[in-house]
């Protein structure tokens, strides 16, 4: 895992370059280079040295007697196998998985993501052919962003704050910041918070060419099954063989290797499978002492004491103080409490010398985690006139939630022909929004394409691609890379996605719980733990302090002289109003109005004060 920055057909001066890897260098405190091409040609590089911590292995790479330059953010877990698979190579380091691109690349050209397996964006400068090809992983674990210039000349990085270093001029756009204080969304188009600056979307793959010319493609797409194409066959052996081969591969390195650890289902079968496999991984979470929200307490009642965890306590005071440097770094409007906590988590494993996490990020949309998802798979038996396995599903959830459980199969199919709302995981509306008038009539972005499939596979496919994971994925890259620490997502392995898309969605919720598989996965690997509780959605005690114990710096904050105010975002009078008003309620209640508010003006506050 590293930092990238690359410049073609832009000349920059030394003081640019410089400034451009400064903005990374947090993501590679291991090692810094650069090298000017051309005159108009450079690539950079920080290093976070994990996979061959030798200087052969350094970056900008080589290769081809200088025909090939690399610069690559990523691990490519079967770097190993493809060497093997490729060993007439001139290969000039002993193991690093960074070269195993240039000899893909070698052997299939552009074809060579489709052996990647792994996480990665990476770019190679062919100076035979005079192309510059640039890619990222089939799910954007790695981001890459853009700045095309209407000269040709092309800027990349791994951050937006690095083409900022460049000389980019960070501005807002404000399609964006329209989406996300409209309606709760981010992350769902190529588009960026700052304007004229693009990412280049999940399984693409890029050419530029000197005078500008620009092609990209994508080379691989989330599989559809048809009903044909479904194995009813397959067994929880066969599922728990997929996901031991993926944490297999993701073990691959050079140093230490911890796991992020929650009381919730995935990060504990990550860990317990993974110990399965002979790797004992030290665990690292955040919690809040004293409170319900206390989730190193809950993993103690859960899991037993035994577990190997450094935990990190989050105050109310100690993040609103952070809260404009934390969104410096993670270049994103904080997603909630839970986001800066990972922040920290980051700081806390550094510390212990940890430079390697495992989360578990991802299950949820390979294994049906959502409560909707099981509503749509309800609604989509009612619909096609399955109404006693619709039914029995139903009573199977409602038996285990009997409060959240409200709506007949009937209201749940006709749900499904309605339009579609982005929410958040446990349903509730990310949509209400103080915007004045005329902000409110500015362009947002475009809309989010309707997934294939049948309904639950369609809904799985959104959250993959637009509506859930790519936010995830960001947030937990800045957040730990902020400190040096990289975090690899087992459950978003290609070939496991294949896999499971097989596995007809019935299976997925048996027993009236979601991600069934999982759960009987984790009882069979920990004899005598049992859980059917539903998925937990609220985890931070953020209502509680944006009600109570921030209440004093929130008012403070929402006056006239608030960047969103000035700029005419907000309508000020009419959110102070609703904070009113909600503060006076007795219950919690949604306070995402608020939160949208605060952490978008912290984004103007870093970046366009």
């Amino acid at each position: 895992m590293c930092g990238i920055f690359g410049a073609f057909g832009v000349a920059l001066s030394d003081e640019a370059i410089a400034g451009a890897l400064r903005a990374i260098r947090p993501r590679g405190p291991d090692g810094e280079g650069w090298a000017r091409l051309a005159a108009d040609q450079v690539m950079g590089h920080t290093r976070l040295a994990i996979v061959d911590l030798s200087a052969s292995a350094d970056q900008p790479m080589r290769g081809l007697g200088g025909r090939l330059a690399l610069i690559f953010n990523g691990e490519i877990y079967n770097a190993p196998e493809l060497r093997r698979q490729i060993p007439d190579y001139p290969y000039q380091t002993d193991h690093s998985d960074s070269e195993a691109i240039l000899a893909a690349y070698w052997r299939w050209g552009d074809r060579c993501v489709e052996h990647l397996r792994g996480m990665f964006a990476f770019a190679i400068w062919d100076a035979a052919e005079q192309r510059l090809i640039c890619a990222v992983d089939r799910f954007s674990i790695k981001s890459l962003y853009l700045h095309r210039r209407p000269d040709g000349g092309l800027l990349f990085a791994s951050t937006a704050s690095a083409l900022g270093g460049s000389g980019v001029a960070l501005q807002p756009n404000m399609a964006a910041f329209h989406a996300f204080l409209a309606d709760g969304v981010l992350e769902t188009c190529e588009q960026t918070f700052f304007e004229g600056i693009e990412q280049l979307p999940a399984a693409t793959m890029a050419e530029w060419r000197p005078g500008g010319a620009w092609r990209q493609w994508s080379y691989w797409d989330c599989p559809v099954q048809t009903p044909d194409g479904l194995r009813h066959d397959v067994a929880l052996d066969d599922i728990a063989g997929w996901i031991d081969e993926t944490l297999s591969l993701h073990m691959l390195s050079d140093v230490p290797v911890g796991v992020c650890l929650s009381s919730g289902l995935d990060s504990n079968l990550v860990r317990a499978r993974s110990a399965a496999l002979g790797h004992s991984l030290h665990g690292f979470s955040f919690g809040f002492p004293g409170t319900v929200y206390d989730e190193p307490q809950r993993i103690a009642d859960s899991f037993g004491p035994d577990v190997a965890l450094t935990a990190t306590a989050i105050a109310p005071e100690q993040m609103w103080a952070d809260m404009v440097s934390a969104t410096r770094a993670i270049e994103l409007p904080l997603g909630g409490v839970a986001i800066y906590g990972h922040y920290c988590n980051a700081q806390t494993a550094r510390k212990a010398g940890i430079t390697v996490l495992l989360g578990g990020e991802g299950s949820d949309e390979v294994f049906g985690g959502y409560r909707y998802y099981a509503e749509a798979a309800i609604g989509d038996l009612w619909q096609r006139g399955e109404h006693e396995e619709a039914n029995r599903l139903y009573q199977a959830f409602a038996q285990a939630e009997p409060g959240e459980w409200k709506r007949s199969p009937d209201d749940l199919a006709r749900r499904l022909q309605g339009p579609t709302e982005a929410k958040a995981p446990d349903g509730t509306s990310l949509g209400e929004s103080f915007l004045t008038a005329d902000f409110a009539a500015t362009p947002s972005l475009p809309g989010i394409p309707v997934g294939a499939g049948d309904p639950v596979r369609a809904a799985m496919w959104r959250d993959m691609r637009h509506l859930k994971l790519p936010k995830l994925l960001r947030w937990q890259d800045r957040c730990y890379m902020a400190s040096g620490i990289e975090v690899r997502v087992p459950f978003l392995d290609h070939r496991l996605f294949e896999r499971m898309a097989t596995v007809p969605t019935a299976r997925l919720f048996e027993g009236g719980v979601t991600k069934a598989p999982l759960r009987e996965l984790l009882e069979k690997t920990i004899p005598g733990w049992r859980n059917t509780a539903p998925k937990l959605y609220v985890a931070t005690p953020q209502r509680e302090w944006l009600k109570h114990d921030l209440a004093s710096r929130i008012d403070a904050m929402l006056t006239p002289d608030a960047l969103l105010v000035q700029r005419g975002l907000v309508d000020l009078a009419r959110l102070r109003q609703r904070t009113a008003v909600w503060r006076e309620e007795t219950a919690l209640g949604n306070s995402f109005f608020l939160w949208k508010f605060l952490v978008a003006e912290a984004f103007f506050q870093a970046f366009f004060r």
